[in-house]
């Protein structure tokens, strides 16, 4: 008995230390869990995080690759600049070397006349002069030599005093030459300079790229699979909407062959009869009525739209059609801004291993642009789509133009707008400081245009 009380009390031992060892376990395998799942959020919110670092970080260097542009431009052109002063400079010298040799031969043939007529005259006057003649024919000449010699001498005076001002001008022309000439210097140096911060800043940014550089491949990769998404959507909508037109032609001419071929029917009975048709026949001969495809849907509550901004009047306008306008179009976005990302497949200026593939260009713009229709045309299609918040596509006629990333809607599909119309708000990356960028594209139907050919 005593036996049997001592083997239930050591069992009853071992149950509650298997109790507790498999408690224990199961406390570590959820504590373990929890680490595991602490650990894969901050893995996860790490990577997004290094993704829109690295996101940022390229959208920089494109700004400092458009920068880079402008200022290589803005150099040349103050170098072209430059030459076109020094060449004026030597013109305007050449000028003054002759406006001085003929001012100094006006003066001494002046002055050389004006001693001839004193040594002639000795010390007499002009009266004395015309008196001492020895004939009254002499002395008439006389006259008229004095008459002659006082119109010459005032055409010289002021032939000479054109001179002066001449010169005088040509050298305040000088003068201009000059300081045109420091101020183009000064800024020329201080862009040289720019130039060499935005380029400094440019390799620092490539030295933080090519440390994540599998961070890089994929974000690039990424970005390209958007790209390709929105062109196969977009040639898809382009593709449906001219299946649609084509589908709507071909009803018209049916129904135009059909009302005629009814006509003609009609006409031959009246003319066999030789009566008018009866009541009856004129019922046969109409066309059916066309059945609804659908029940006809309760009116849709519209969506509050926000508040289409006021822009100021296109600083054009156009004559003719889209294609004749080619190279004057309005540029798609208001405000101050730069071309980021251009047309074609080109690889990197920098990453050599990436190559870019645009159907459009990139435009960063300020904070709160508006993109505006380029020409007047009609709403095609709204949408939204990955990566690119919602997409506007305007017609005009077999042309499309194309608003990419905005954040606002102005617009509904099937309105027609204006040139200069306000579109839509570009989006503005709240995890990139704000930066504001519009992709934009020109098509003729599907065959893609480069935008930079067409808008001004």
């Amino acid at each position: 008995m005593y036996i049997a009380r001592f083997l239930i009390v050591i069992i009853s031992a071992a149950s509650v230390l298997a109790m507790s060892a498999q408690s224990s376990s199961m406390g570590d395998v959820r504590r373990h869990k929890t680490e595991k799942q602490e650990q894969i959020r901050h893995t996860s919110s790490q990577i997004d995080s290094n993704k829109k670092e690295i996101n940022r970080q390229l959208n920089t260097l494109r700004s400092i690759e458009a920068d880079i542009k402008a200022q290589e431009k803005l150099i040349a052109t103050l170098s072209a600049q430059l030459d076109s002063i020094n060449k004026q400079t030597t013109v305007v010298n050449d000028s003054i070397d002759s406006i001085n040799k003929r001012l100094a031969k006006l003066r001494d043939s002046y002055a050389n006349a004006v001693r001839k007529m004193h040594s002639h005259s000795s010390s007499f006057d002009r009266l004395m002069f015309v008196f001492s003649a020895s004939s009254f024919h002499e002395g008439y000449r006389r006259m008229r030599y004095l008459k002659q010699f006082k119109k010459w001498r005032e055409r010289n005076a002021a032939e000479i005093n054109d001179q002066i001002k001449l010169l005088e001008a040509e050298k305040a022309h000088l003068e201009n030459l000059k300081k045109q000439k420091t101020n183009n210097l000064t800024a020329q140096k201080r862009a040289k300079l720019d130039l060499e911060t935005q380029k400094g800043q440019q390799n620092d940014m490539l030295a933080q790229l090519r440390k994540h550089e599998k961070q890089l491949r994929a974000t690039l990769a990424e970005q390209q699979r958007q790209a390709d998404a929105l062109d196969r959507e977009l040639d898809r909508l382009i593709a449906e909407e001219q299946r649609r037109a084509a589908e709507e032609e071909k009803r018209r001419k049916a129904e135009e062959e059909e009302r005629r071929r009814r006509e003609a029917e009609q006409l031959a009975a009246a003319e066999a009869s030789q009566q008018r048709p009866s009541k009856q026949d004129e019922q046969e001969v109409q066309p059916p009525k066309k059945e609804p495809d659908e029940e006809p849907q309760p009116p849709k509550k519209e969506d509050t739209k926000p508040e289409v901004p006021t822009l100021p009047p296109a600083e054009r306008t156009f004559k003719g059609s889209f294609a004749s306008n080619k190279g004057r179009l309005l540029f798609p976005v208001t405000g101050n801004y730069k071309i980021v990302g251009t047309f074609g497949q080109h690889r990197h200026p920098n990453l050599k291993y990436v190559k870019v593939n645009n159907n459009g260009i990139d435009i960063e713009a300020q904070p709160g642009a508006i993109a505006r229709a380029i020409f007047e045309g009609k709403v095609s299609a709204v949408f939204p789509q990955d990566g690119y918040h919602t997409v506007v596509i305007l017609r005009h006629g077999e042309y499309l133009s194309i608003y990419v990333n905005l954040s606002e809607i102005y617009v509904s599909p099937g309105a027609t707008l204006k040139a200069g119309q306000a579109i839509g708000k570009v989006f503005s990356d709240p995890d990139d400081n704000g930066r504001t960028i519009l992709h934009f594209e020109v098509r003729k139907e599907r065959d893609k245009l480069d935008p930079l050919q067409w808008v001004k």
